[in-house]
């Protein structure tokens, strides 16, 4: 009776010491893993600072060429190195090029199909040696459009990608393709876009043209957003 074992045969102090066994390796392979992701930190700070400092080296090391292109539309190219992180990449160009009043606002992606694609976390921890000299990425940012019949439908909301340099003529294409609309009215207010928006909303709110921009407009300003008015003929 002393040594009783448990219904399945296993003794309980086995699989006390089983579970120990199990946690100490998982604490051990985290611990690992910090201390590998550490070391490669240390690694490519180092061979940054040598290709800046050493004019040798950095003709020997093997480089890249991306493009990417800036708020304001302009393609910058740059040359990095191929053991650099994408999202290095980025961070440092969103640093050197990116007014930092559009720090919050900007995301980067790249074009397909004429659509803005962000890049995924898996595409920002590759490093550069994946890519080729003729990847280019873009940057955007993304506004908050509540679409409506405002005299007697409450708004939705609609999430766009757009460019700074956007007009309200290309905010106007995408709204008209998702929803298969005809005509649509622009205006812009600053408001909670979780706030249930009213026709008294739509009559505040400030016309916007077809030649304004994201940028003229500061459509990239929080809590700005833009309501798109339907005719009561389109709405089924």
């Amino acid at each position: 009776m002393g040594n009783q074992t448990s219904r399945s045969g296993t003794s309980p102090v086995a699989s006390v010491g089983s579970t120990l066994a199990t946690t100490f390796v998982y604490e051990d392979l985290v611990i690992h893993a910090q201390s590998i992701q550490y070391q490669m930190i240390e690694v490519i700070k180092h061979l940054n600072e040598r290709w800046t400092n050493d004019k040798q080296l950095a003709t020997q090391l093997k480089l890249t060429s991306i493009t990417i292109a800036d708020p304001y539309g302009n393609k910058i190219v740059n040359q990095y190195m191929d053991h650099q992180l994408i999202s290095t990449v980025v961070k440092k160009f969103k640093k050197e090029y990116v007014p930092k009043f559009l720090h919050p606002w900007i995301k980067f992606g790249f074009i397909h199909e004429n659509s803005i694609v962000p890049l995924t976390e898996c595409e920002l921890k590759s490093t550069v040696s994946k890519y080729t000299d003729d990847y280019q990425v873009v940057t955007y940012g993304e506004v908050t459009v509540l679409v409506g019949a405002y005299e007697y439908l409450p708004p939705y909301k609609v999430i766009l990608r757009v460019r700074l340099n956007d007009n309200m003529e290309k905010i106007k294409l995408q709204l008209k393709e998702q929803l298969n609309v005809v005509n649509i009215e622009l205006r812009t207010s600053i408001v909670d876009p979780n706030v249930k928006l009213t026709e008294e909303n739509w009559k505040a709110g400030k016309p916007l043209q077809s030649e304004d921009t994201i940028m003229s407009r500061q459509l990239y300003q929080e809590n700005c957003i833009i309501m798109a008015n339907i005719t009561k003929a389109q709405v089924n």
